[in-house]
């Protein structure tokens, strides 16, 4: 008797343990129909399905169709419309069902019938089902027929890796026949990681490799599970050796100034430096004089090119920022009046930059192409570049100056540069990098972060010939005549040199 009771027992237990997994295990559905205003979320989870689930909803599952409209004056109504004025409001009515995966991800939003009959992969081992009604036209709803463990077969596996360190990973899985990307970034943590002093570049398919595909690529339908590896490239400048101000009007233009502020010492520093960067002679061109010796005066129109001079000259120690306002990066620096100052005189030898530079003014020609293909080199080198470019021919159409910190060529042969933008600093200043220029693989032609083409350009990475030779800026006429006569010496040296003769030398 004893052994029947137990055995009794036994069979009870089990069967009382087969209906609590099979009440864990119940298929979301809602109810028919739904009540008005609901908001209802089912929760299912499968401990053992590691490559995610594959989850079908019924051939009936439908809500109301969500909408959503301006709303119209259709007579005066208000003392500022008019008839047909739209009202600064959207009305949003309808209903719509939201599948979310075990992260809490939104894998995506439905109304109406959008889901009836439909599949959807939910990389994770459980999701969520929610449903969001308003206050009238209740639908059928939806109804889970069937949830089964993905396999090799319905998805492929990415698995990511940091390239560097001790390559921390991450897994990421997407359904076969969906359209699919790889990430944009190395992101273990929904967030993507900035690693200081290098700029994400792709991903290969073994450590230390090439970058075999872009950022943002689409994964070829052919491929199974994947195992890649991120692709940093070095950049010449630090996230902190950058100014936190951008090129705006906001620190140029304030205390009512619009032009290009300089303090005089600046100001007559300038005038003397006609001298030895762009007079052919002891004496300047006039026309150069004149532009220089009123650029203060001109309505400001942007100090892109001071502030990546000033950055570059900081960088290589031929200038001194920080000292003035006791700073230890340019992070730290404020943009107070002689900061303004110095980057403006340095701005106003962009007016002549087409004197000194290394430049191509007309697309589709063989000096286009060279040119781009040295400027390319020189940054892969590890130099830093300034790079002046126009829309079209220069002086005509906008101009804009970067400075050229890192270059790699990508999976598809194209070569990337990657830049620091005063009018995008921040994407700098948080290590993203996102400023990027791209080069045809044949160095035909080059397109700006916004896809756009490069027409006239000019370069250089000798940023010696920015820095100030020592002259005393009293207005002593003494110290101005020293600098010419020193100017005089500098053209001579030059001169012996270019032919070979060193008696002139250091």
């Amino acid at each position: 008797m004893k052994r029947i009771l137990s055995i009794l027992l036994s069979v009870t237990l089990l069967l009382s343990g087969a209906a609590v997994y099979a009440q864990e295990a119940a298929l979301p559905e809602s109810e028919h129909p739904y009540r008005n205003g609901c908001r209802d979320k089912q929760t299912y989870t499968d401990e053992g399905a590691d490559r995610g689930l594959m989850v079908t909803f019924s051939e009936d599952t439908c809500v109301e169709p969500y909408t959503t409209s301006s709303i119209i004056i259709v007579g005066p109504g208000h003392p500022d419309l008019t008839v047909g004025d739209v009202l600064p409001y959207i009305r949003r009515t309808g209903d719509y069902i939201a599948l979310l995966d075990g992260n809490g991800n939104t894998l995506g939003t439905y109304s109406g019938d959008e889901l009836a009959g439909k599949t959807v992969y939910v990389p994770t081992n459980s999701f969520s089902v929610l449903l969001v009604a308003d206050a009238e036209n209740n639908f059928y709803g939806y109804r889970v027929t069937e949830v089964r463990r993905a396999t090799q077969k319905d998805v492929r596996r990415i698995t990511y890796r940091a390239g560097y360190g001790e390559d921390e990973s991450y897994v990421k899985s997407c359904a076969r026949g969906e359209n699919a990307s790889f990430d944009t970034a190395f992101r273990p943590y929904g967030a993507a990681v900035r690693r200081q002093g290098f700029a994400f570049a792709g991903w290969a398919t073994k450590k230390g490799g090439p970058a075999a595909y872009g950022p943002g690529e689409s994964v070829p339908d052919t491929a199974g599970d994947m195992e890649l590896w991120a692709v940093w490239v070095p950049l010449a400048l630090g996230s902190d050796e950058v100014l936190t101000l951008s090129n705006s009007a906001w620190y140029f233009e304030d205390d009512g100034r619009e032009g290009y502020y300089m303090t005089p010492e600046d100001y007559r520093a300038m005038q003397l430096n006609l001298f030895k960067t762009y007079g052919l002679g002891p004496v300047p061109s006039p026309v150069l004089s004149i532009v220089l010796s009123t650029y203060p005066d001109w309505e400001w129109q942007g100090s892109c090119y001071g502030i990546s001079t000033v950055t570059a000259l900081q960088h290589f120690g031929l200038i001194d920022l920080l000292a003035p306002q006791d700073a230890e990066t340019m992070s730290e620096l404020e943009p107070d009046d002689a900061l303004i100052s110095r980057i403006n005189y340095y701005q106003s030898q962009a007016a002549t930059s087409w004197l000194t530079e290394n430049k191509a003014y007309h697309t589709d020609t063989a000096v286009y192409a060279a040119q781009l293909r040295r400027m390319f080199a020189a940054v892969e080198d590890g130099d830093i570049v300034m790079f002046t470019f126009y829309e079209g021919e220069p002086f005509i159409t906008p101009g804009h100056t970067v400075l050229f910190t890192g270059a790699f060529t990508a999976a598809d042969g194209s070569h990337v540069l990657v830049a620091y933008d005063c009018n995008d600093v921040w994407s700098y200043r948080s290590a993203a990098y996102d400023s990027r220029f791209v080069i045809a693989p044949d160095y035909s032609s080059v397109t700006d972060d916004w896809d756009d083409p490069v027409g006239a350009f000019n370069w250089t990475a000798d940023f010696d010939q920015f820095v100030s030779f020592s002259a005393d800026v009293s207005g002593s006429p003494l110290a101005w005549y020293a600098a010419m006569l020193r100017h005089i010496v500098e053209i001579f040296r030059t001169l012996l040199e270019a032919i070979g003769f060193s008696a002139f030398g250091a």
